[in-house]
């Protein structure tokens, strides 16, 4: 097995660490587009950032239409604001669909088509690409530390992946104070988001992966620890750095390190759920995962077994992960997401067209597996 591990990011870290955003952004640009949400200005943290840019002599447009699983039209909308004003660096402030979004809008502004010609890969970055610096205000996404948006178009209902070498930050400003006036529904959102980037690929190997195994088990430690601190007293900036810190490392390529085996399948089913519905991404995944481990189940009791003592300390690995979203407030229901339990075979459809790793995953995974995942999740 052939492992490559690439990370280009310039990673800056810790409280307070957003004010060196101006300094970073000096150092790479002149002319900056901030791409973020609305809520965003409403807890005054805009404004902070904006007059640290000023005072760096960045000109500063500010891009706030981002939506919850950020639209292929309000990518292109945007990517036409940072072509027309010939601008250098795009800034992704905010949670995954901020930085998914700067990702699209960057690269789909060196060029003249839409965002989804990139994600179809029928198109290339053909002119000046500008540079990109990520702040997360959520722990969960990981979208700071990788090259990967994802995207959804509406009119088609699809969401899919965009990969890109230009898609890679300079630098990722992470600072846990950030995350201290997320909501309480999104934090438990965003901790599920990291707990099943690493929990779906740790039971995919049918053999040990000793370092790798180890790895993933420490950082699930950390999110099963400090997601219910950080619940219950939301300016806890111990748990707010320990899942900061665990959602960079989940998705970046350290979390391969010792190697590493499958894909993410049940993000690929989550995808079209919330590509279908509108669903926040992580309440999406908290209500697949529990069938979705059920479908691995029986051809990977082992690692179910590892999961229990060495992330839970107890037996059953399926029924702590159960137990584990019940405290956080996230053992949640397709049915109460508003999803309808008559459309599982249009999600088995959709996951089929959208996602091509479907063959990874350790038993077979065809439209009724997915149709009855889908189902056992009500």
């Amino acid at each position: 097995m052939i492992t490559t591990i690439h990370l280009p990011v310039k990673i800056v870290f810790g409280d307070g660490s957003v004010n060196q955003l101006g300094e970073e952004a000096r150092a790479i640009a002149k002319k900056a587009m901030i791409v973020t949400y609305p809520d965003i200005r409403k807890v005054g943290l805009l404004d902070r950032i904006l007059n640290s840019l000023k005072e760096n002599e960045i000109e500063t447009t500010v891009f706030e239409e981002v939506e919850p699983n950020p639209r292929s039209t309000t990518v292109d909308k945007g990517a036409g604001i940072v072509r027309d004003q010939k601008i250098d660096l795009v800034i992704g402030l905010g949670g995954g669909s901020a930085m998914d979004a700067a990702k699209g809008i960057a690269i789909t502004s060196s060029g003249s088509v839409s965002v989804w010609d990139y994600v179809m890969q029928q198109a290339r970055a053909t002119g000046p690409v500008p540079s990109l610096i990520q702040v997360p205000t959520l722990a969960g996404t990981g979208s700071e530390i990788n090259n990967v948006g994802v995207i959804s178009n509406w009119e088609t209902h699809e969401k899919r992946l965009l990969f890109s070498p230009s898609a890679w930050a300079k630098t990722s400003i992470i600072d846990p104070e950030l995350t201290i006036t997320v909501p309480k529904n999104q934090t438990g959102a965003g901790g599920v988001d990291t707990f099943s980037h690493l929990v779906e690929y740790y039971v995919m190997p049918d053999k040990p992966l000793p370092l790798n195994d180890a790895y993933r088990e420490a950082v699930m430690r950390i999110v099963v620890k400090y997601l219910p601190k950080a619940l219950a007293k939301p300016d806890d900036i111990e748990a707010r750095t320990q899942l900061s810190w665990a959602s960079t490392i989940a998705m970046s390529g350290l979390a391969r390190l010792g190697g590493t085996v499958g894909m993410m399948t049940c993000h690929g089913i989550e995808h079209a759920v919330s590509a279908i519905y509108d669903v926040t991404h992580g309440a999406g995944l908290a209500a697949l995962l529990p069938a979705w481990m059920r479908h691995v189940q029986p051809v990977r009791q082992e690692r179910f077994d590892m999961l229990g003592k060495n992330v839970f300390g107890k037996s059953d690995g399926i029924k702590a992960t159960e137990e584990w979203l019940e405290e956080i407030g996230m053992r949640l229901k397709l049915g109460d997401l508003g999803c309808e339990i008559e459309r599982a075979g249009d999600i088995a459809e959709n996951t089929i067209a959208t996602f091509a790793a479907l063959n990874q995953h350790p038993r077979e995974l065809n439209a009724e597996g997915i149709a009855q995942i889908y189902r056992d999740s009500f």
